[in-house]
């Protein structure tokens, strides 16, 4: 499925805001309609709002990696595998 790049990298973003609403929407009706509201809202923005944190600390934990300059360095999992980039090193070889 192909999502665009710009959705795509601010994703953790609306995944924060929906929960920051969820959290004022869930308070706000919980105060003044049924108590349900409030439980419902709060535990669905802390849910959005962690999982916003968990999508951005793992896309920085994925971005700090470097590329394997061989299969070898992959096999040991101390980088990325990058088959473009061992292909043009093969090539200039």
């Amino acid at each position: 499925m192909y999502i665009p790049k710009d959705f795509y990298e601010r994703a953790p973003y609306y995944w924060m805001v929906l929960g920051v609403l969820l959290i004022l929407v869930g308070t706000y009706l919980g105060s003044n309609v049924d108590q349900i509201f409030y439980f419902v809202g709060i535990g669905g923005g802390a849910f959005a709002c962690g999982w916003g944190l968990r999508v951005f600390q793992q896309r920085l934990a994925h971005n700090n990696r470097k590329v394997c300059s061989s299969y070898d360095e992959y096999l040991q999992e101390t980088c990325e595998l990058n088959l473009n980039e061992i292909r043009r090193q093969d090539e200039t070889a």
